[in-house]
């Protein structure tokens, strides 16, 4: 018993008080959310700054050269993955969320510091590395705290933190590209993320047991094809999930004979391209818009404003939705994307008066379009079918993803470079046109999969 009689009160001696789990949900809740908009601050701040680093005669950088650089965040990325995912099963998502989140603040400041291409590769690979690991630590901390009828929801809300993340890096960084150097916002954004670092070490723990408290068993999960047949009164304890059982390489294998975790996965690699449009966007608008760099910044924020209302809106109304019903809404938005690529292919037919409100507008309309199909399926899949190596399988659809994204960064730049806009954003649109058709076949999968009452 403890010595406060507050305490005792509130909690009477049930490990379940749902009042107490509660508070602590919303606590994980908000420190996962201020993290891992810090991790997109950091991400983004070279995106932020890519214009005034392409106008800094000191660096002479341009579209070809910033686009290899990209091709070394993706490949940060993938060997981060790679080491991440299986980290944070080893771990536990409270250690590699902290320990990712520093590292990728000291990277920052090593990017401010450095003068040539090959340092410049060389911190935003190790930038991105260590970034890696903020996805599958969450992964962990979602599995451990929030029951599985409330993943869509808790995804969706943590998804919209990355796009906070993003266009305060557009919004605030880009102004401060107006007032000082480009190299004292990535210490500015350092210093930001290092302060989060400090607060969450206060506040974030693994799982409820670390409080004293325990989640409530529910119905076992439909994802593996084992039902509550409601046969029994009251929540039935789950059944051991397959995987549980198995070693992390024999868990690989179990994956890979999944048709449902090959499509996701091919989902990703063209999702996570057209995701990573937003890495051009703002030299995009400058050139095709003639923006300076700071407006051409701030203006590249309606990409990640328009993913922000979308997963808000998501996590109202994803749990609420059959499997049948996610084919068709997510189906129909990724339709959608398609034709906002088509109308940025084709913006010069536009009046030159409309070509700059259209193309923010339709910027922002792709962000909404595009982001509930990247964010949320992969995660709820990998949660519920990954069971203890949830995090590897997290982390192995998103190698898939950046794998694409580093051909795209490293030959799109060079595409924009040599042969301009409109060859880029033909090819984004072919892209966007698989991303779709991938992703209706996961989903159809998933639905066929799940057992019938």
């Amino acid at each position: 018993m403890s010595d406060d009689p507050a305490r005792n009160l509130d909690e009477s001696g049930d490990t379940r008080s749902p009042s107490k789990l509660l508070r602590w949900q919303i606590t994980i809740l908000v420190a996962m959310y201020l993290g891992y908009a810090a991790f997109m601050v950091c991400r983004n701040t070279l995106i932020a700054s890519s214009a005034a680093m392409i106008e800094d005669p000191e660096l002479a950088m341009n579209k070809e050269s910033f686009g290899h650089l990209m091709s070394w965040h993706s490949a940060g990325a993938i060997a981060g993955k790679l080491v991440t995912g299986p980290g944070a099963d080893l771990l536990g998502g409270r250690r590699m969320f902290l320990l990712a989140l520093g590292l990728t603040a000291a990277a920052n400041v090593g990017f401010a510091f450095a003068s040539s291409f090959f340092t410049f590769a060389a911190f935003n690979f190790f930038g991105q590395f260590a970034k890696a690991g903020g996805w599958p630590a969450m992964t962990k901390l979602v599995g451990a705290w929030y029951p599985e009828s409330r993943y869509g929801q808790v995804w969706s809300v943590i998804s919209t933190s990355s796009r906070v993340g993003t266009i305060t890096a557009g919004l605030l960084l880009g102004f401060l590209l107006s007032l000082v150097s480009w190299r004292v916002v990535f210490l500015i954004s350092a210093l930001l993320t290092t302060a989060v670092v400090v607060g969450l070490f206060l506040v974030l723990k693994d799982r409820p047991s670390d409080v004293d408290l325990e989640l409530p068993p529910e119905p076992a999960t439909s994802d593996l094809g084992i039902a509550n047949d409601g046969s029994v009164d009251g929540p039935m304890e789950r059944e051991p999930h397959p995987v549980d059982s198995l070693s992390l390489s024999r868990a690989y294998l179990y994956f890979a004979r999944s048709a449902r975790c090959w499509f996701i996965c091919l989902s990703i690699v063209f999702l996570t391209i057209v995701m990573d449009f937003l890495t051009f966007i703002p030299i995009y608008l400058a050139e095709s818009l003639d923006l300076n760099s700071s407006r051409a910044s701030m203006a590249g924020s309606s990409f990640p404003a328009g993913m922000f209302a979308a997963l808000l809106c998501t996590s109202f109304v994803y749990d609420r939705l059959t499997k049948r019903g996610l084919i068709f809404v997510l189906g129909g938005l990724l339709l959608t994307s398609c034709l906002c690529v088509l109308v940025l292919w084709r913006l010069d037919l536009a009046p030159l008066s409309i070509r700059t409100p259209a193309a923010i507008a339709t910027i922002f309309a792709l962000g909404f379009t595009i982001s509930p199909a990247y964010y949320v399926p992969m995660s709820v899949f990998s949660v519920a079918f990954g069971g203890k190596h949830s995090g590897a399988l997290v982390a192995l659809i998103d190698v898939f993803g950046y794998s694409g994204a580093l051909l795209f960064n490293f030959f799109g730049g060079s595409i924009a470079e040599h042969f301009g806009w409109t060859v880029f954003l033909g090819g984004l649109l072919t892209i966007t046109a698989l991303a779709t058709i991938c992703m209706v076949t996961f989903l159809t999968l998933d639905w066929a999969r799940q057992p019938r009452t």
